[in-house]
């Protein structure tokens, strides 16, 4: 247990690097709050921590998630950056913005679409409303989830046909910490074609060059999560 809790010190300062690069990246964040999650659910299956139950996982939790609007599989370049009136507003400087490709599929896409979005690993609502069609869509998507107990509210509005481009913009809120709030992020998609070879549905290919599977994260994080509550 000691050698997994140096592991994933080590990894969460060099997400911490990785952070300073990219100045409220909004992958970054997304990764940090992966890595605490796991780190928890590390400690509850060693009886160090309580947890709150899965409740995401319940029939009732799953009645209130509508489904997501679906992106053509493929792969999918995102650009990702911080609204700059609301910076400037702010007196601050803009942040660069970071990048990402995803390789997603009809399977994936339900997490995927997310995935540049903090804290939506556990999320106990999500409404969608659609109006238009083809290019003129537009998607009004709010969810809330928890990391741990603390709650994540997010507002989101996605706009295009979801196959060859779309944009929008996002923002996310903690209650508890609001210095973790992003902010109005905007953000832009545009299809690249197929995955390259070798890549798997799930598979997000970030600004450093290294490349996680969404899929597979959120998949051991709901396995350790069961595997913490029989014990």
């Amino acid at each position: 247990m000691a050698l997994v809790l140096k592991a994933l010190i080590a990894i969460v300062f060099e997400l911490l690097e990785l952070s300073m690069w990219f100045s409220r990246g909004v992958v970054v964040l997304h990764l940090l709050v992966s890595c605490a999650l796991a780190t928890a659910q590390q400690a509850q299956h060693a009886g160090r921590a309580q947890t709150v139950a899965g409740a995401a996982n319940t029939p009732n939790t799953q009645s209130r998630l509508s489904s997501l609007p679906a992106r053509k599989d493929g792969l999918w370049e995102i650009l990702v950056r911080s609204d700059d009136l609301v910076l400037q507003r702010a007196g601050r400087a803009s942040p660069k913005p970071v990048t990402v490709r995803q390789c997603t599929s009809a399977a994936a896409e339900q997490i995927m679409l997310m995935s540049i979005v903090p804290g939506q690993e556990d999320c106990h609502e999500r409404k969608v409303r659609r109006r238009g069609s083809g290019a003129d869509a537009r998607y009004e998507i709010t969810t809330v989830c928890y990391v741990h107990d603390h709650r994540v509210d997010t507002q989101m509005q996605l706009l295009g046909d979801l196959q060859s481009a779309y944009h929008g913009s996002f923002q996310t809120r903690f209650p508890k910490t609001p210095l973790n709030n992003t902010g109005r992020m905007v953000f832009e998609g545009r299809w690249l074609g197929g995955c390259a070879a070798g890549q798997r549905p799930g598979d997000m290919l970030l600004p450093s060059g290294v490349t996680v599977n969404v899929v597979d994260d959120q998949q051991r994080a709901k396995d350790a999560d069961h595997s913490g509550h029989q014990h």
